[in-house]
């Protein structure tokens, strides 16, 4: 990921504990999965900078009208949320996600066993 330096040092930690995660676990980050790491690692920066902000300035901003609105800024921080729900899902790092990796490498290996490699 060139964009390292971009982000947070939580962001860069988080990532980096994911490529550490996907060497153990498939022996490489193969360069296919450089492009997800880094919309992860975006959408950590924006979920991160959004809450920062949310915090600041409040659930609520005042509109031009002098009315109470909602601040955008919390659907910005849901859509990030999203994204990376889903992204750590697609590597597998949730208990859930992990889970259904190894009960496919398990189906697998029974495989390998009924038909006798």
């Amino acid at each position: 990921m060139s964009k390292n330096n971009e982000y947070s040092t939580s962001t860069t930690k988080y990532i980096n504990a994911v490529k550490k995660y996907l060497k153990e676990k498939f022996g490489k980050v193969a360069p296919e999965w450089e492009q997800p790491l880094e919309i992860l690692a975006d959408n950590l920066e924006l979920y991160h900078q959004c809450k920062e902000s949310i915090k600041n300035d409040g659930l609520m901003l005042t509109a031009r009208n002098g009315s109470a609105t909602k601040n955008p800024l919390i659907k910005v921080q849901l859509d990030a949320q999203i994204q990376i729900t889903k992204l750590i899902a697609e590597f597998g790092l949730s208990p859930r996600s992990a889970s259904k990796i190894n009960l496919v490498e398990e189906d697998d290996d029974t495989l390998k066993e009924l038909l006798g490699d």
